[in-house]
Order: structure tokens, then sequence, then C-alpha cells
């Protein structure tokens, strides 16, 4: 019981939440909207809390690292795994990855003690440019490299398969992004961890990221699924998979706040109320 005011508890909860909840605000009438709201992907506190959770995992002190958080135990992405172990299979054992928007070797540090065993393994992350300069200074080896440079990249690794691990929702122009990277022709790509659902049309939000990750926020698409399967679909590529990676994205609306709704006190509505899982694909270029 309390004697404050369904309106004022609801405030309260919503404070609460954000405080110790990534949350999305819109959708917002476009991208420029969205960017003017947020603080934007180059925030200092970003790189820096990267750069401490990679270290963490490289010198033994943690498993693994996503979106700076770390994690003690070993776990995997299994469709991802999965799928880097195929493409192996059809390369004599040889794994020649791009990784677009990889951080400073997310996806890599989780997984390569799974890929060890390959005849080659050759990993370049493509990253924004003050990411690339740290990793190239603290990360770099004979298996791992970065770039900020697409082409560069390919003509490097002349990779097999392309990852793109939730990083199209964060690019301005991620259709013609995804235009760019399938005309390209690379054998097989890996879409993973994409905020996209297919029964709702694209738009623009903004993320906030609460303080115990790191104080940021920025734009952020809400993509449409149809639309980015049928771009698969006009460059030839095979959807072989589709898969569904671990987490959720989009608004929800919290707990306490639900169980007010079924007590029959009111809540305010905002415009939209869903939550959706990410979308995963596995590409096949087919043989023209």
């Amino acid at each position: 019981m309390t004697r404050d005011s369904p309106r004022a508890r609801e405030q309260d909860v919503w404070s609460e939440f954000r405080r110790h909840n990534i949350f999305f605000d819109g959708p917002y009438k476009d991208w420029h909207s969205a960017k003017a709201a947020s603080d934007g992907y180059d925030a200092p506190a970003i790189l820096a809390k990267v750069l401490d959770a990679t270290r963490a995992v490289v010198q033994g002190r943690a498993a693994y690292e996503r979106d700076t958080v770390v994690f003690t135990e070993r776990s995997y992405s299994h469709p991802l795994l999965a799928w880097l172990l195929y493409v192996a299979s059809r390369s004599d054992l040889r794994l020649r990855v791009v990784d677009i928007g990889g951080a400073l070797g997310s996806s890599y540090f989780q997984h390569r003690s799974a890929l060890t065993h390959l005849a080659e393994l050759n990993w370049c992350i493509v990253e924004q440019l003050h990411f690339v300069s740290a990793g190239r200074v603290e990360f770099e080896d004979a298996g791992l490299s970065f770039s900020d440079n697409l082409d560069e990249a390919i003509d490097r690794v002349r990779p097999n398969v392309v990852l793109l691990s939730g990083v199209l929702q964060y690019l301005e122009y991620p259709d013609e992004y995804l235009e760019d990277l399938l005309s390209r022709g690379v054998k097989f790509i890996i879409v993973d961890r994409t905020a996209a659902q297919f029964d709702v049309a694209a738009a623009s939000f903004v993320q906030h990221v609460p303080a115990w990750i790191y104080s940021a926020s920025y734009p952020i698409w809400f993509l449409n699924a149809h639309e980015m399967q049928a771009s698969f679909a006009m460059h030839d590529y095979e959807v072989v998979d589709r898969f569904q990676p671990a987490g959720t994205f989009g608004l929800v609306t919290p707990p306490p706040l639900q169980e007010l709704k079924r007590w029959g006190i009111g809540v305010t509505r905002a415009p939209q109320q869903h939550e959706w899982p990410y979308v995963g694909w596995f590409l096949e270029k087919l043989e023209s």
C-alpha cells in the first residue's frame, strides 16, 4: 500500500527502471532527430569501458565480454559458432572473417577457444578509427587485425565469411550499407543480433545505456526484416538459416507497471509497447 498517487508511483517506477536497464525513446521522425537527441557513438566513456572489458578477457580475468559487460563463465553464441565452423568446413578448415562493428574483438575472443584447431584463423574487425587505433596498439596479433575501411579489410583478409553482429541498426544508412556489402559477393554472410521485426515499418529511436554499463545514448534503427530479406534475394543470397539470437529489444512496460495494469490502476499509455527478439540470418551466395 502507498499514499502516492498512481501517476507519482508510475513516475517512480519508470525512474528506477531507467537507472538499471537499457531503454529506448521514440519513435523519432527521422535519424537526424534521433541523433540530435542523443550523445552519439563516439562518447569517450564507451571506448574506455570497452578497453577495460577486453583487457580483462585477454588477461584471463573474464571469460568474454559483450557490449562492455564482462562474464566470468565461458559461453558461446551457438548459432554463430555453428555457422563459423560450417564455413571453415567448406574451406579446408580455413576461416577468414571480416567482422563489421566487432568492437575490440568481442566475438573473436568469445569464440576463439573453439576455433584454435582450424588450419587458419584470420579475423579482421572493421570499426571506428579510435577503436582501430586502440585495437592495433593492445590486441592485434597474427590472427586478429583492425581496419577502419571495409575495402582494406576485404583486400587484407580475402574473407570467406562476413559477420555483422548487432551493427546494422546503428548505421545512419543501413539499407545502403547492406546493399553495398551484398554486392561484393562474399560467399557467406552472417547477420547476427539485428534489431529487426517483420510486422512493423522501420523507425528510428534513441537507445539509452544505464550508468552501471556506461552512461551514453545513441540513435538506433528498428529495422524491417522483410525489406532486409528482399535485399538478400535481390543479390542472389539464399537464407540458409534464420535464427533467434539471445536478447530482446524494444519498448517494454516494467513489471511493476504491468502489475498496476492488472489491478485496473491507470497507467499512461506509451505510443508503442512491444518487445521483440533479435533476428539472425546465415546467407550463402548462390552460384551464377
